[in-house]
């Protein structure tokens, strides 16, 4: 088995598995946050009554392959949690397609599935394993009304879109894959095995380029017993 796997990822391209590692970590990130740092489903109108943080303690770092800790993660979150609703921005490009495939492969509570898209896109139906979802006209009030929302747009969509998706104790949590709010002040930048605990209390979350993610999750657990200095 091992043979086998080690065969499809050298047959995979650089920019697949990228892809793939991308849509992975965003997964990841909200399964993170609800778990242990961001909010706590509840059981009303609305899948989640409160995003305040339900715990304290920091995550454990380990050594294991990310496989196994994501893994971990979603079963958890999928054993304890109320079903969601998740929106996904852009779902019909290559990453949303990716985002909306961990979230079917994973078994991330989804309850209602939501995918927003260009006028270009409106209309259409997308076959899904939650069941077949019409792609709606995208607009910030229909986004906020999901519990989370997942970004795979460009930059500058999302400067213009994100922060009112998820304003005020009624907005969505949303986790952004573009570049544009990863070096802006007070909002997380998160490869979730490393800093969940960064989004305590965030509904705005950031995601590093996906070959800085894929690189810091071999380069952490060096960090943690060695004490590394300079990366060049």
């Amino acid at each position: 088995a091992r043979g086998d796997r080690e065969k499809q990822i050298t047959k995979a391209t650089p920019s697949q598995s990228a892809m793939k590692f991308t849509a992975a970590v965003s997964l990841v990130a909200i399964s993170t946050l609800s778990t242990a740092y961001g909010f706590a489903p509840a059981i009303n109108s609305r899948s989640i009554a409160s995003r305040t943080p339900t715990a304290t303690n920091s995550p454990i770092i380990s050594c294991r392959p990310f496989a196994s800790n994501a893994a971990a993660s979603v079963t958890n979150l999928s054993m304890s949690a109320s079903p969601l609703t998740v929106g996904i921005v852009g779902a019909t490009g290559a990453v949303g397609k990716e985002i909306r495939g961990c979230l079917e492969k994973r078994e991330f509570p989804v309850g209602t599935l939501r995918i927003f898209g260009s006028e270009r896109s409106a209309g259409k139906e997308v076959e899904t394993k939650f069941g077949k979802v019409t792609v709606e006209l995208f607009e910030e009030d229909k986004a906020r009304e999901c519990d989370v929302v997942f970004l795979a747009v460009d930059g500058d969509f999302a400067l213009k879109h994100a922060e009112n998706i998820c304003a005020g104790d009624d907005g969505a949590v949303v986790i952004d894959n573009s570049s544009a709010f990863r070096y802006k002040e007070g909002i997380p930048l998160v490869v979730p095995e490393i800093n969940a605990e960064t989004t305590k209390g965030k509904k705005l979350i950031a995601n590093p380029n996906c070959t800085t993610a894929i690189g810091l999750m071999a380069v952490w657990p060096l960090h943690k017993l060695f004490g590394l200095k300079k990366m060049v």
